[in-house]
């Protein structure tokens, strides 16, 4: 026995539809996916940063509690558990003016480190009275 539509259409998706949908869907994805690894690599780049910043902290604050306040220029690195940073610092004697009757140390530590094929660096400054 054959049943009969009563004049209506058989609904369902065709091949082409599927296609798009698919496509679509996977466009998406890849979008995702792009912007899922720019999150990772600059959450790299912002570890790698904040290290920086601290090491040259620290390398600031070796310096104003006296340890190292001799002019002139030095750098080196940060041994074992900082391999991939360096420091450089420079200490420059500054005249003060006559009314302050005081003569300052131009501190600058720069802490750099390489990223890629990228050379970062993270500077500080400050000034210190003699």
């Amino acid at each position: 026995m054959r049943i009969k539509n009563c004049g209506k259409k058989s609904r369902g998706f065709t091949l082409l539809e599927v296609m798009i949908a698919v496509a679509i869907l996977a466009i998406g994805f890849v979008v995702l996916l792009q912007a899922h690894i720019t999150n990772l690599k600059m959450a790299a780049h912002l570890q790698l940063r904040t290290k920086a910043i601290l090491l040259a902290e620290k390398k600031m604050a070796e310096i104003e509690s006296g340890k190292t306040r001799n002019a002139g220029s030095r750098n080196g690195g940060f041994g074992e558990l900082f391999p991939e940073f360096c420091w450089e610092e420079s200490i420059t004697p500054v005249t003060g003016d006559s009314a302050l009757k005081a003569d300052f140390l131009r501190v600058q530590v720069v802490v750099s480190w390489k990223e890629g094929s990228r050379k970062e660096n993270v500077k500080f400054v400050t000034y210190l009275v003699e």
